[in-house]
């Protein structure tokens, strides 16, 4: 049996998206990466090209005018040149412990199911707290988005987080969750973190999508507040292990100086 994992980038680097680490993390699982690259023009495409043989990337240009529904045909342009028995589709800030490597391949090898799904930890500003309410502010907290390589699979969903056979409805119950997923979309540089809320969802997660998007350098002098008060309330310290990419580069996966984790250990003892 073998497994595809396919994502998506564009100017990751500049955006803050982890993508060298979890590209590098997924070689070990996977039998082959693919990657649909989007012409970026901040050394994403350079940064990752020749990173590993099992990591394969193509490029074209996107269309990031037309709202969100762009995301469904770059993502599954990416499915469509998978040759695994079993696809997972991935963003480039979402992690898959080392740890359900192999139980997650033994579950795809026993299973009479098309389609499994995953758990989310939503880590927020660094690796040692996360986001305990993601549904308050639609964060994703379960996703479908590992299936058999079939050529009925659509993406579905706001921003094509998951995905479905056509025609079919399939409701994401625990009894389907193969693993758990670590998400670090809210672990950036809080200028970025700020303008992909704002030009993509609004300013929180709840927020309507904006009409004018707005400049890069406005949210470099007014970045998001790591302690801003709706989200404190839901922030908890994790205390469960960290996977092998954090354990190895743990600055990049801290963007808030750690302030978080000692604010939430010196208030909530």
């Amino acid at each position: 049996m073998k497994i595809s994992v396919y994502t998506f980038v564009r100017n990751g680097i500049r955006l803050d998206y982890h993508v060298v680490d979890m590209l590098r993390h997924h070689v070990a699982f996977a039998d082959e990466i693919i990657v649909h690259e989007g012409m970026s023009t901040d050394g994403t495409y350079e940064a990752i090209r020749d990173l590993h043989p099992k990591i394969q990337v193509f490029r074209s240009n996107w269309d990031t005018n037309a709202g969100l529904s762009w995301v469904n045909r770059f993502k599954d342009e990416a499915r469509r040149r998978c040759r695994g028995d079993w696809c997972v589709l991935l963003d480039a800030d979402e992690f898959i412990p080392e740890w359900e490597f192999e139980p997650l391949r033994a579950r795809m090898m026993r299973t009479d199911q098309n389609l499994l799904g995953m758990s989310l930890i939503n880590f927020y500003g660094n690796y040692r707290v996360y986001n305990a309410f993601p549904e308050k502010f639609r964060m994703p907290f379960l996703k479908m988005n590992i299936h058999r390589n079939l050529p009925d699979i659509e993406m579905h969903g706001g921003d094509a987080s998951s995905v479905r056979q056509a025609g079919r409805e399939f409701v994401l119950t625990e009894a389907d969750v193969a693993c758990t997923l670590h998400h670090f979309g809210a672990v950036r540089r809080a200028a970025r973190l700020r303008e992909q809320w704002r030009n993509m969802r609004g300013r929180l997660y709840n927020a309507p999508e904006p009409k004018l998007r707005m400049p890069s350098w406005i949210f470099d002098l007014l970045p998001h507040n790591w302690k801003d008060p709706d989200f404190l309330p839901f922030l908890k310290i994790y205390e469960g292990e960290v996977c092998r990419a954090v354990r190895e580069n743990p600055d990049e996966f801290t963007r808030d100086g750690m302030q978080l984790y000692r604010y939430l250990a010196a208030t909530r003892t």
